[in-house]
């Protein structure tokens, strides 16, 4: 079960598709949601993102992601 800064980080990375950690962090906080770096890393575990790092670290979803955020939608 996905909580709800989890949620809106696969909302976020289904529409944009690459973010930036400093980006996630501060829309997050922006709508009162923290707990990024838990949110980031259990999202991880499950296969529903990937880290890319390059210049910066930024965070894409993976398509187990996208299933997963379609049968939230659902």
């Amino acid at each position: 079960m996905l909580d709800q800064s989890e949620k809106r980080i696969l909302e976020i990375l289904s529409k944009d598709l690459l973010v930036t950690k400093g980006e996630l962090v501060n829309r997050l906080s922006r709508e009162g949601l923290d707990s990024v770096e838990l949110g980031l890393n259990r999202l991880r575990q499950m296969g529903y993102i990937e880290k890319v790092e390059s210049l910066g670290t930024a965070f894409v979803i993976t398509q187990s992601g996208m299933r997963a955020m379609k049968e939230l939608t659902i």
